[in-house]
């Protein structure tokens, strides 16, 4: 049996002017769990201080508040992953590498 060709979806986004701004983060933490996967996005509060961990090795700690949660499904991790790499690519080609990126990377 034939499948019917799929009509092309365009997906038009609308930022409500609340959003335009955005908020700053300084790091993202991302982990998974039985809906998908989520990425925080934080930025630090204070400097890192000196501490000790439960198993008594020195560490340091720093401070960091969470300024969004972000929750998506299965599938758009892959589509996110190859969104950020085509948009470090450019970035690459118009600023130069990314200074502290791993060799190889």
């Amino acid at each position: 049996m034939t499948q019917p060709p799929q009509t092309p979806l365009q997906i038009q986004m609308n930022m409500p002017p609340e959003k335009a701004a955005g908020s700053y983060a300084s790091f993202a933490g991302v982990w998974q769990d039985n809906d998908g996967f989520v990425l925080d996005f934080a930025v630090t509060t204070q400097p890192p201080v000196p501490a000790t961990d439960d198993s008594g090795n020195q560490i340091m700690v720093l401070g960091a508040e969470v300024v969004s949660r972000v929750r998506i499904p299965p599938n758009q991790a892959w589509e996110l992953m190859k969104a950020l790499n085509d948009q470090l690519g450019k970035w690459e080609a118009a600023k130069g590498p990314l200074e502290g990126k791993p060799p190889n990377a």
